[in-house]
């Protein structure tokens, strides 16, 4: 899946998350919330009525949620006259009936004998206050007794009463308020509804509330039914404190939701890149490729995976191609080295050679002594010169590369009886046997091979001592050549592929011979191996293996 797809079903499942908490919270807690908002709401008002009331003993500058329902009762400490207090009207009640002034003498005696009210609990404390001393009999019912009493008896007094009789049990004076600044925003509506009922609606607005009162008229056959139903419907300005207390809340909730899945989204996102990052900037500050590889926490299969992969190939390539261009340069310095060594000695050799050649001829040609006799100093000006070749051809011999080298089948008994030929005269001259053993056949560069062949024969015609022999061992995997007589010391022998490196201080050889070899070797990719045996020195020359086609 894409970053794009995954952003959008991210979005999607954050909304959803979102949506769920907004309608959980208002179906599960809001309501719960609201409620509890109103009981303490309406605790409130009325203690606050009640405080205002008993400073006032007025509802002229009070505000109440339900003027029409609210009142308040006043009973004096004496007299036979109740109050009753409301937002519209003011209510005098005269008790005529003695048991009803009993059972309120009664309620006027608990009252007195608290004296604070911050001292009662329940109402089982108020009425525990005056149980022990009583004499009307009423002091051993606990509250509930007592309020059950003052409902029968008001049920045996007013039932089947005419409330307007003269000798009815109490005496009610009104006095009416006015409710112009109570109510506002009055209208009224009818409603046709089916089934020929007519509703008709009419409401009224009142602080933090609105009255709504609906009455619902239809006829039958027999008579005009009527339904009266009234209403409160509590206005937004009630709710909003809800809502506005539970902000912060909501506000917390879906900030910490959005942060711990936008900081997981986001990591799973950034935290790949920046491994990436920081797997780059080791590297240049390493200045090379030899650090770890990408390690993958996952198969993404998204623009970040693809990303690594293509990094990683890239990497790969990168690192593959340092270590080949190192591999070269490093090549190439020896191969730099090798031949400014080389180029300085033969340089420096060559001077010998002609020198001596210069110091023939000169002589040969002013007739000076024993140079008068030509026939036996031409061979020697003839040798010097040979000499100078021969250095002259290891040095253009230098640009011979490996990619220039033919792949033959060489027989390597014919190759070394040609060098054995070159260095007849030499041989002869010293009284050397050589003597060739075996033979094999190699795919190879025969130049190659010829020069190797050519530089260890020259060494060891050089080094054998008069007299002595040289034995050469040809198979198809190595070229053995053994000269008797002569032996490296040992403190020379590691060092022997080295320049200028000679075992016999008392000659004036190059000691290029075996340096020369080697890097020849090495080129072709052989194995030259030299070590010191009874009365000899062997040299060994491993072929490089061929796959066969």
């Amino acid at each position: 899946m894409g970053l794009r797809k995954k952003t959008f079903l991210y979005s999607v499942v954050l909304a959803l998350i979102m949506i769920v908490f907004v309608i959980g919270y208002f179906v599960l807690m809001l309501p719960s919330l609201y409620v509890d908002y109103v009981m303490n709401s309406n605790l409130q008002s009325a203690a606050q009525i009640q405080i205002r009331y008993m400073e006032e003993r007025s509802y002229d500058h009070l505000t109440v949620k339900n003027p029409s329902s609210v009142f308040t009762m006043e009973i004096p400490n004496t007299g036979d006259e109740v109050y009753l207090a409301g937002k519209f009207y003011r209510l005098t009640v005269v008790v005529r009936d003695e048991e009803l002034q009993s059972l309120l003498n009664r309620t006027r005696q608990i009252m007195g004998k608290v004296e604070s009210l911050e001292q009662l609990e329940n109402m089982d404390d108020l009425w525990t206050a005056d149980r022990e001393d009583t004499t009307d009999g009423l002091g051993q019912e606990d509250f509930k007794e007592f309020v059950s009493k003052w409902q029968d008896k008001l049920k045996e007094i007013f039932a089947g009463q005419n409330l307007i009789s003269e000798d009815f049990p109490i005496e009610v004076k009104l006095e009416q308020r006015d409710n112009e600044q109570v109510y506002s925003g009055e209208y009224s509506k009818v409603h046709m509804m089916s089934g020929d009922v007519i509703v008709y609606e009419a409401g009224v607005s009142g602080g933090n509330y609105s009255y709504t009162t609906y009455v619902a008229m239809g006829r039958t056959q027999d008579a005009l039914i009527i339904t009266v139903l009234p209403t409160m419907t509590p206005q937004m300005e009630e709710i909003t404190p809800i809502v506005m207390g539970s902000l912060p809340m909501i506000v917390s909730v879906i900030f910490l939701v959005v942060l711990v899945s936008s900081g997981f989204f986001a990591g799973r996102i950034v935290n790949p890149i920046i491994r990436l990052a920081n797997h780059a900037e080791s590297a240049g500050i390493a200045g090379h490729f030899k650090t770890d590889e990408f390690a993958f926490v996952s198969d993404r299969k998204d623009e970040i995976g693809t990303l690594e992969r293509n990094l990683q190939e890239l990497y790969t390539r990168l690192r593959d191609s340092y270590e080949d261009l190192a591999c070269k340069n490093h090549m190439l310095e020896e191969e730099n080295e090798r031949r400014e060594v080389f180029l300085r000695a033969s340089s420096h050799q060559l001077k010998t050679p002609i020198a001596a050649a210069l110091l023939l001829v000169e002589g040969m040609l002013n007739e000076v002594g024993k140079y008068k006799d030509t026939k036996i100093y031409l061979p020697e000006v003839k040798q010097q010169l040979l000499s100078m070749r021969k250095i002259v051809e290891d040095i253009l011999y230098l640009n011979y590369h490996a990619k220039d080298m033919q792949q033959e089948d060489v027989a390597v008994e014919v190759l070394a009886q040609e060098l054995v030929r070159a260095y007849a005269v030499q041989a002869e001259d010293k009284k050397l046997q050589v003597i060739i053993d075996g033979k094999g056949i190699v795919q190879t560069d025969r130049e190659m091979l010829k020069k190797i062949a050519d530089n260890l024969l020259s060494n060891a015609v050089q080094y054998t001592p008069e007299q002595q022999k040289i034995v050469i061992e040809i198979n198809d995997t190595k070229l053995c050549m053994t000269n008797y007589g002569v032996t490296i010391d040992e403190e020379l022998l590691p060092n022997v592929f080295e320049p200028f490196v000679s075992s016999d201080g008392s000659r004036k050889g190059r000691g290029l011979g075996l340096y020369v070899a080697k890097y020849y070797s090495k080129l072709a990719g052989y194995k030259l191996k030299i070590e010191n045996i009874e009365n000899g020195v062997r040299t060994e020359l491993y072929f490089r293996k061929v796959t066969a086609q």
